[in-house]
């Protein structure tokens, strides 16, 4: 059928929403601050926080609680009804990049416990083009991300629409917030 390359965070889950919480419970009640939390970032924190603050955050709960974010229901459900078409599904994300996030270690077990089926994992990845030449479709979250795409491979890019994105627009990348939508623009 096709291959789809997917992102994870804020993509088929909100993990910026879900973790959004977190920090401000964390800078509240551990580090007795009232800092505006940014959730502008996969990983919100506030940008008040030091380095040291924002390694015990990611250690202490970004590592241990990325198991539990949510899954998008909608995502859920399409993500399987591709799948059942025949089309490949490759889950690319720049988990793991970073030092101290090894939330790269949970993936399969995060997609296995929401069952959501994959046929390969691609992780520590900054630069996602480089893993698209043979995709037929890329979802990301990234406007950086998306561009880099629709700049460097043929894959056909859809950006699912976020607080950062909602004002983004490019004629080359089909922009929505819902599954349904990115179901209907593959199989037609």
């Amino acid at each position: 059928m096709g291959k789809i390359a997917i992102d994870i965070d804020n993509t088929i889950c909100n993990t910026s929403e879900f973790f959004g919480l977190i920090a401000e419970n964390y800078d509240r009640n551990v580090l007795h601050k009232n800092n505006i939390i940014n959730y502008n970032k996969v990983v919100p924190r506030s940008d008040n926080w030091t380095n040291e603050e924002l390694s015990y955050f990611i250690e202490n709960y970004f590592n241990k609680e990325s198991i539990n974010i949510p899954i998008k229901e909608d995502a859920k459900i399409y993500i399987n009804k591709l799948k059942e078409l025949g089309y490949e599904i490759v889950f690319i994300t720049n988990r793991g990049i970073k030092e101290d996030d090894h939330t790269d270690l949970i993936v399969s077990k995060y997609l296995e416990k929401n069952n959501i089926p994959y046929d390969n994992i691609i992780t520590k990845s900054n630069d996602k083009y480089v893993y698209l030449d043979d995709c037929d479709y890329f979802i990301d979250d990234s406007i950086h991300n998306c561009e880099q795409a629709v700049e460097k491979t043929n894959v056909k890019v859809i950006m699912i629409e976020t607080n950062k994105t909602k004002d983004y627009n490019n004629d080359k990348i089909f922009k929505t917030s819902n599954w349904q939508d990115i179901y209907d623009y593959i199989i037609k």
